[in-house]
């Protein structure tokens, strides 16, 4: 699913949505109509019928104002565009939901209950859509993991605790703002953390937005280091050499391209090291070939390491299957978004991410190997977010 739905392109998708949203609400008018496709000539004069066709035809039309808002730089017109196309699509499927279920238990649908079943439809979907381009993608949180491991050589009694945050997919630009990532930057710092590892795709598409993003990154406090890798939008965007020059500039952080890092946590002799390991996103990770990258890095890297904890940082999560087969506890990824749309309270289950990756959210276990997938500050190509909100993902991590 993965490699067709990147083949195809989510606008093409999108657009292809429109065009079944406008099937959707003909079944609906036609439901209204007591389901008699005799009786669809007289959709004129049925007012209840006609504004199901009339209400989402408008809203659909609206929403090419994402291609006019683009084209003149008019951001409001953009923003009308998309709230108009996704409550368009909304309301034709949850429209048609309400009405085939009142279809299912009644003889004669009824044209005043199923207006109000359609009307309702439509005002929820409005709704969610207005909440999912304005504060569902604007209100960040801290999501929170425990990791605990047990080394047969640790001390007896003896426990080494330490916190990670991380930020992933920034996506500063034409839908994220300085002030944005300066809210994931605050939060992070109130985490109080050891390290903090970015994840990559620090802008979207405009590299000359480099200084700008370090000079938010810069304000990031953590008591080991904070660590860096690239993500695609970072390698194969115009200006990316200025993202890659802008950050291995910047003193206050570590950019890992394909390399290690180490840090010491706890005191003195009694310390344990901590091995961090930078993969970089590779060139064509639109290939098929993308589960088996890193493995290289992972090679050269891991042998004579005498670290008590290793963690792999990498922007994509597939480097998970060369790292479970290795010695890695710990991997943190991102790109994924979360999915960034899922029906609230349901996470993983009824979640857009399903058709894009296998890990795309949270925590999952391979052997002995546990990979965190981070959903990200920004957005994508669709700036909107329902029931995966931006987060600061925060590791605590437990060693003995």
């Amino acid at each position: 699913m993965t490699k067709y739905v990147l083949k195809i392109g989510v606008d093409r998708i999108m657009r292809s949505g429109q065009l079944v949203a406008l099937l959707a609400v003909l079944i609906e008018a036609w439901i209204m109509l007591d389901y008699s496709w005799g009786r669809f000539g007289n959709l004129p004069g049925d007012s209840d019928a006609l504004s199901v066709v009339a209400v989402v035809a408008v809203l659909l039309i609206f929403s090419e104002l994402v291609r006019v808002g683009r084209s003149t730089s008019i951001r409001w017109l953009m923003w009308l565009g998309f709230i108009a196309r996704f409550a368009a699509l909304g309301w034709a499927g949850t429209g048609l939901l309400a009405l085939l279920a009142l279809w299912a238990v009644s003889d004669s649908v009824g044209e005043p209950l199923a207006g109000s079943f359609f009307w309702a439809a439509g005002g929820l979907a409005l709704m969610i859509s207005a909440y999912a381009f304005t504060i569902g993608r604007n209100r960040i949180v801290v999501r929170k993991f425990r990791i605990a491991r047990s080394h047969p050589a640790g001390d007896a009694g003896r426990q080494y605790e330490f916190r990670i945050t991380v930020l992933s997919d920034l996506h500063l630009g034409e839908f994220v703002t300085a002030e944005h990532i300066r809210r994931a930057v605050q939060i992070s710092n109130s985490e109080s953390p050891d390290i903090v590892l970015l994840l990559g795709d620090y802008v979207d598409s405009d590299g000359s937005l480099a200084d700008r993003l370090v000079a938010e990154l810069t304000l990031l406090e953590a008591k080991l280091g904070v660590f860096a890798v690239l993500g695609n939008h970072d390698i194969r965007s115009a200006g990316s050499q200025m993202i890659i020059d802008t950050l291995e500039r910047d003193p206050n952080l570590a950019l890992l391209r394909d390399a290690s890092a180490f840090v010491e946590v706890g005191a003195g002799d009694e310390s344990k090291t901590v091995q961090i390991i930078g993969i970089e996103s590779p060139s064509d990770w639109r290939s098929s070939k993308l589960i088996i990258f890193g493995g290289e890095v992972l090679d050269a890297e891991l042998p004579g390491s005498r670290a008590d904890f290793r963690i792999v940082a990498s922007h994509h999560p597939e480097v998970i299957f060369p790292a479970a087969k290795t010695s890695v506890d710990l991997i943190v990824a991102g790109h994924t978004h979360g999915g960034q749309l899922a029906v609230p309270f349901t996470g993983r289950f009824l979640n857009v991410g399903r058709l894009v990756a296998k890990y795309f959210l949270g925590l999952y276990e391979l052997g002995t190997t546990t990979l965190v997938v981070s959903a990200g500050i920004g957005v994508g190509v669709i700036p909107a977010r329902i029931g995966v909100p931006p987060e600061v993902t925060l590791i605590e991590i437990s060693l003995d």
